[in-house]
């Protein structure tokens, strides 16, 4: 009797052992099912489902919807979810294109919104004239410089249109980007930047000055005297201001009134 006892709790262990197993193999089964589905779906949803069927384009006054679309790659058909418009890669076709945002609508409506680059600057390069945005991406090349627009002059500089400016050497760059600076922090506004000689480096402000800086050196300085001179000068007067001489230790500048070429 004892013996038929033990034998019975050890079927019954076993069974249950063996119904854990079913189970935990059902589950294990049901994981796998549900994981293929999604993937099946995944899949699916990257290729075959949601196709583009409507495609809108706003924001820009460069370029038609046709000329956008051709450049980003996209027409209808595509997948909702895959496509997508590269705006750097746009830019080299369309150099005004600043950016682009991808907005999705299901089932199968795509919009792309486009925000045009404005025109900042115009380098001079090899003679020819070239718009910039104000992150230096060439946007078109001119017989003239543009009206109202800073200008700058700058030795060993290579500009092409739908690509960035590229510097013969750091400094040119620098140097340029420490004048903005500087002009901006003294509410300056800047008509013409001429780095062409280093050591005989100037500008052109408010529309009214012809200023020589020398060199680079205190730069910052410099500027910070010739805004506390301008407030001082007529506001009819033109001329042009020479700050060459100046140092932290020689406070001096001089103005001469005059035509501001």
């Amino acid at each position: 009797m004892k013996k038929e006892t033990v034998n019975d709790e050890f079927t019954r262990k076993r069974k249950a052992r063996q119904r854990k197993i079913r189970k935990r193999r059902i589950k294990i089964l049901i994981g796998f099912l549900v994981v293929a589905l999604l993937i099946t779906g995944a899949v699916l949803s990257l290729t075959v489902l949601f196709p583009i069927d409507s495609i809108t384009v706003t924001g820009s006054e460069k370029y038609t919807a046709e000329e956008i679309l051709s450049a980003a790659g996209i027409k209808k058909g595509d997948n909702l979810f895959t496509a997508k418009a590269d705006a750097g890669a746009m830019a080299k076709k369309l150099p005004y294109v600043q950016s682009v945002q991808t907005v999705r609508k299901l089932p199968g409506s795509l919009t792309l919104k486009v925000k045009d680059a404005a025109e900042y600057a115009c380098y001079n390069s090899d003679g020819k004239y070239f718009t910039v945005s104000r992150s230096l991406h060439v946007l078109n090349r001119c017989d003239e410089p543009p009206e109202n627009m800073l200008l700058i002059l700058a030795g060993n500089v290579s500009c092409k249109v739908g690509e960035d400016v590229q510097y013969g050497d750091n400094k040119a760059g620098g140097l340029i980007e420490q004048i903005e600076k500087s002009a901006e922090e003294y509410s300056l506004t800047l008509n013409r930047i001429d780095i062409n000689d280093e050591l005989a480096i100037s500008v052109k402000t408010e529309g009214r000055f012809v200023v020589n800086f020398g060199t680079s050196n205190g730069l910052d300085g410099k500027f910070a005297h010739l805004a506390s001179m301008i407030k001082n000068i007529d506001a009819q007067k033109t001329g042009t201001v020479n700050l060459s001489m100046w140092s932290s230790s020689n406070t001096e500048g001089t103005f001469v009134e005059g035509t501001a070429e």
